[in-house]
């Protein structure tokens, strides 16, 4: 049987900013990068409480696992938004690299 324990920590200290719809594919993508060793800056436009109770929710999920999780609000089409997103993230989990993921 496979257990989240057996995956490599590729990603150990690095954040992870994942822009998406805060829906199930979204969770997904974060909860992966978070058994991978990621620091999880769960991302994406907030418009309504609904889709930021979303982001908030897939963070939770990544806590409840025991790794390091945040929610930042983005536009996803912006550059300059999505830069600054990192910027945040990255003062905020304080990790040693980064990468973007756009899902969706």
């Amino acid at each position: 049987m496979w257990h989240a324990a057996d995956v490599p920590d590729y990603l150990g200290n690095k954040v992870a900013l994942v822009i998406g719809a805060g829906d199930e594919t979204h969770r997904g993508v974060c909860v992966a990068l978070a058994q991978a060793g990621a620091l999880v800056a769960v991302a994406g436009a907030a418009p309504e409480l609904s889709a930021e109770a979303a982001l908030h929710s897939i963070a939770n999920e990544v806590w409840a696992l025991g790794k390091s999780a945040c929610v930042i609000t983005v536009t996803p089409d912006d550059a300059s938004s999505v830069q600054d997103g990192l910027t945040r993230a990255m003062a905020e989990l304080r990790g040693s690299g980064s990468v973007v993921v756009r899902v969706g």
